[in-house]
C-alpha cells in the first residue's frame, strides 16, 4: 500500500508546485511557448510569452517570462485613452524578479530605476484626430530629447 501512496502523493504535490506558476486563473490570456533548440535536448532554449486581454479582448499587457540577461520577467504595458484608442506605446520594461508568467500589477514602477531607464520617457505618443477616421496629427518619440521635437502629419483632404 505504502508503495502506491508515495508515487501517487509524490505526483499531487508535484501538479500543486507546477499550478502555482502558471499564469493567473482570473486573467484572459494566451500563452506561447517556441523552442529556440531541438526540444529533444535535455534542457531546451525557449522563448515563453503571456499576453493578456481585457474584458473587451484588447491586448493589456505581454509578459515575456525570464527574457532578461539576469532570467527576469519583461513586460510590455498596453494603455488605452477613453476612446479605446492606443495612443502611448511603452517600452518593454524588466521587472525585479520573475512570476513565472502571472500579470504584473504596476509594470511601470520598476521603469524608474537609474540602472533600467531612469528618469527618460519610456513611451512612444501619438495626438490623433477629434473625428472617427482617428488620423495621427502628431506623433512624440520616446526619450527626454523628442518631447519638443514631435513629427507632425498634414492631411489635404
Amino acid at each position: 500500500m505504502k508503495k502506491i501512496i508515495i508515487p501517487i502523493s509524490t505526483l499531487f504535490v508535484t501538479g500543486l508546485a507546477y499550478a502555482q506558476t502558471t499564469p493567473s486563473t482570473t486573467e484572459n490570456y494566451v500563452y506561447s511557448k517556441t523552442y529556440l533548440s531541438d526540444p529533444a535536448l535535455s534542457t531546451p532554449k525557449t522563448s515563453e510569452t503571456v499576453q493578456y486581454f481585457d474584458g473587451l479582448g484588447r491586448p493589456k499587457q505581454v509578459v515575456n517570462i525570464k527574457a532578461s540577461p539576469l532570467g527576469r520577467d519583461v513586460v510590455t504595458h498596453i494603455e488605452y485613452d477613453g476612446f479605446g484608442r492606443q495612443v502611448k506605446d511603452f517600452l518593454p520594461v524588466p521587472q525585479s524578479g520573475t512570476q513565472n508568467g502571472a500579470i504584473v500589477p504596476g509594470p511601470l514602477t520598476n521603469a524608474t530605476q537609474p540602472g533600467i531607464y531612469g528618469s527618460e520617457k519610456i513611451y512612444a505618443e501619438k495626438v490623433l484626430e477629434n473625428s472617427p477616421l482617428d488620423r495621427i496629427l502628431e506623433q512624440k518619440q520616446v526619450g527626454n530629447d523628442w518631447i519638443n521635437k514631435p513629427v507632425k502629419f498634414g492631411y489635404d483632404a
